[in-house]
């Protein structure tokens, strides 16, 4: 059975790389993609969406313009374009797409796609979800489900000593989006599973091969990416966060981690945007109904992935970049 899907996006590389993956497994039905600001201005993330699409032959899917800025208050954080290029792809400057977004606001679409059965996955900052929440609280529990790329627990940020990026870039639209009244606790998928989910030479050294529309697409992009995108991982390898976020929304089991309690640091400060999980429940709740502690204030419950199948992730890498098809991979053509 097919996961409907919409995706919310802020046009990096690695967004590339989870939006190819989406248009190419077969068991996943893209059905919308929304933009906001985060890698790179919103308007320049759209085009980017575009572009891939186009490149997929997939220009019936809807796209939709969001918040081309925070929506509350949120750290003074440096363009990735170190990471991501000033375009987005990796500096590749490729052409317009010859087409452009719908008309229909980023709310619009939530609003007439992203209900009943639909996962949505978020790929940047939240500030689309959290407007869309301030104008309809309601609207959470309609989503069949959320899968959020962001997030750290275990280790340290990226963007800010304790903060990830796409929290980082707006913690106030996260902290928003983390006490929502969702239909069941949304799926944290942050850089605990990120950074062990990695590609290696192997999975570079397939890419460059270009044998698929998807590797063709892909190739130069992520090889700017994977410059400083390995920065926290293993020696020559490096993480593709909004590619495992999409894969474990189609593919359950492919990350794991119980349900805890979750809040994000809103406020300005040394934790500025972190996402804080309540570790000690597992341990009271070995005491017995005597040792039951009330969810603190301000806590969601979220699960949190703490562990991954990294053969897993690689073996659907590898089918997408024409490798051996494994069965935790697509194809790699477009449908």
């Amino acid at each position: 059975m097919s996961v409907r899907m919409i995706i919310d996006t802020d046009g990096g590389v690695d967004d590339a790389a989870a939006l190819w993956w989406a248009l190419t497994a077969a068991d996943v039905d893209l059905v919308g993609i929304t933009v906001v600001h985060g890698n790179v201005p919103v308007e320049v993330a759209a085009g980017n969406v575009c572009r891939v699409l186009e490149a997929a032959g997939r220009p019936d899917i809807p796209v939709a313009v969001g918040f081309d800025e925070p929506f509350g208050p949120a750290p003074d954080l440096r363009p990735a374009d170190f990471i991501h290029g000033a375009d987005g792809l990796g500096n590749t400057n490729r052409p317009a797409a010859s087409f452009g977004p719908g008309d229909a606001s980023a709310s619009e679409l939530l609003d007439r796609v992203a209900v009943d059965d639909v996962v949505l996955v978020t790929l940047g900052p939240l500030s689309n979800i959290a407007a869309h929440l301030a104008a309809d609280a309601s609207w959470a529990g309609r989503i069949a489900r959320l899968v959020v790329m962001g997030g750290t627990v275990l280790g340290a940020g990226n963007a800010m000593p304790y903060g990830e990026a796409n929290i980082a870039h707006d913690p106030a639209a996260a902290a928003r989006v983390a006490q929502a009244g969702w239909r069941t606790p949304p799926l944290l998928v942050g850089l605990d599973v990120t950074h062990q989910a990695t590609f290696t030479r192997s999975e570079f050294a397939l890419l460059n091969e270009r044998r698929t529309p998807a590797a063709e697409f892909l190739d130069e992009p992520l090889a700017l990416y994977r410059q400083f995108g390995g920065t926290f991982c293993a020696l020559d390898e490096c993480p593709c966060h909004d590619l495992l976020a999409v894969m474990a929304a189609a593919r359950p089991g492919l990350v794991s981690g119980p349900v805890l309690p979750l809040a994000v640091q809103a406020e300005r400060g040394p934790a500025w945007g972190s996402t804080i999980v309540d570790r000690r429940v597992p341990f009271f709740a070995r005491g017995g109904d005597g040792s039951a502690q009330a969810l603190p204030d301000g806590f969601s419950p979220w699960e949190i992935a703490l562990e991954v199948d990294v053969l897993a992730f690689r073996s659907g890498v590898r089918a997408l970049f024409g490798g051996e098809r494994g069965s935790d991979g697509g194809s790699g053509d477009p449908r």
